[in-house]
């Protein structure tokens, strides 16, 4: 088995054969290192016989130890390099010409310096030290001293400038991950500062909600509960209009609640569930005790809207007929909600609100810089999110008309309840 090595420890621990092979697959080289074998094979086995002397028969196994592992010596560098210089080592005590220096032919020595570079670019250290001492060593068996020390220098100088590429190659390849390290470090901290931040922005509208609004209502509640109680000559209808008020503003009140519920990072759940279709009807009513002059009309299930579509409708409603009370008081609001569970393809399931505000009753008073609000931005805003359609046009008559058309998407989830 083959061990995954580095350089030196300093260089971190990136893997060296994954460097230098880019993965066991066919590639370019693959083709390139058969075809320099074959070449070397090809000149080294008619030519064995001009600088050596062996019996035929043994020249091309000769010849093919000393040639063919270039081809596999990407892969296999090790093994490469062992063969071709054992091929080396036999043929230095068959040299047979005074005038050749090398103790082996020149077709191994050329293939002796491709498999020594694959051991260094490739193989861990302990290998490339025992592979780079051996050549020296081999070296040494040449005939001529000043080959010997020629090549024995020659051999150290190559495998030094090899084992510095080696050392760059993984450096870069070392400072290329750091950085995208660094990078998806940068990022998963911005990422996490983020939340951070979005999680004190909500815990800080929390308290805001609470601290004003909350407690607002909360005033409310208690002034109008105890108002008759603190007034004298309180009317049995002005009694029950102060009882209507304090019912309002305690709905108001839990739904400001839930909202703090859903705000808070530390809560599962809402405080309350929210609002949706079911809460519409309650809402016509609620307006109507109110003292509100309103009619309203409901084609269809209600149950069959489902609940995103419900808390947009419902909210709409709220809204129009918040500003129905401030804007046109005592006006006639005839409301209208038609609800199309059929899935045709001309007619989609959708449910259409209509709030239809008269004007203001004679004689009625308005409130005094009352307008000028996101009401309408809102509720177009909500409609619009579900990919629904939403429209709001003053009447020729003073009055006000609000549509919202909002798609029914778990229409036939809603319908099988039903049945």
């Amino acid at each position: 088995m083959r061990r995954d090595s580095t350089l030196s420890a300093g260089i971190g621990r990136p893997d060296i054969r994954t460097v230098f092979l880019g993965g066991v697959r066919r590639s370019a080289w693959d083709y390139i290192g058969a075809a320099v074998a074959i070449v070397l094979l090809a000149v080294g086995w008619p030519t064995f016989f001009v600088t050596h002397d062996l019996a035929v028969a043994a020249v091309p196994v000769l010849a093919v130890l000393g040639s063919l592992p270039v081809a596999v010596a990407r892969y296999l560098p090790f093994a490469s390099w062992a063969a071709v210089t054992v091929a080396c080592a036999l043929a230095v005590p068959l040299h047979a010409d005074p005038g050749y220096p090398l103790g082996w032919p020149v077709v191994f020595h050329l293939a002796l310096a491709v498999c020594l570079a694959a051991v260094i670019l490739i193989e861990p250290l302990p290998r490339v030290a025992l592979a780079v001492a051996t050549t020296v060593a081999l070296m040494a068996l040449n005939e001529h001293s000043q080959v010997r020390f020629g090549w024995m220098v020659g051999v150290a100088a190559f495998s030094a400038v090899l084992v510095l590429i080696r050392w760059l190659v993984v450096s870069r390849r070392q400072l290329r991950s750091s950085r995208v390290q660094l990078v998806r470090e940068s990022a998963r901290s911005s990422e996490q500062s983020d939340l951070r931040l979005r999680a004190e922005e909500r815990n800080h509208l929390a308290r805001d909600l609470h601290d004003v609004v909350a407690h607002q209502m909360s005033m409310i509640v208690v002034q109008a509960q105890s108002a008759p109680y603190r007034l004298q000559g309180v009317t049995p209808a002005v009694h029950a209009e102060f009882d209507s008020i304090a019912g309002t503003a305690r709905e108001a009140l839990d739904e400001v609640r839930g909202l703090l519920g859903v705000l808070r990072t530390d809560a599962e759940s809402p405080a309350v569930e929210p609002v949706g279709a079911d809460q519409i009807e309650p809402t016509l009513r609620a307006a109507r005790r109110s003292g509100m002059d309103i009619t309203w009309q409901i084609t269809g299930e209600t149950r069959g809207i489902d609940e995103t579509a419900g808390v947009v409708l419902h909210r709409v409603l709220q809204e129009s007929l918040s500003n129905a009370s401030r804007h046109a008081p005592g006006g006639l609001v005839v409301v209208t909600l038609t609800v199309s569970t059929a899935d045709t393809g001309d007619a989609p399931p959708a449910a259409t609100l209509e709030v239809d505000s008269g004007p203001a009753a004679p004689g009625a008073l308005i409130v005094p810089g009352s307008g000028g609000g996101t009401g309408i931005k809102g509720m177009s805003a909500r409609v619009q999110a579900v990919g629904g359609a939403f429209t709001a046009l003053a009447a020729p008559d003073g009055g006000f008309t609000v549509s919202a058309t909002v798609p029914l998407r778990a229409g036939k989830r809603a319908r099988s309840r039903q049945g």
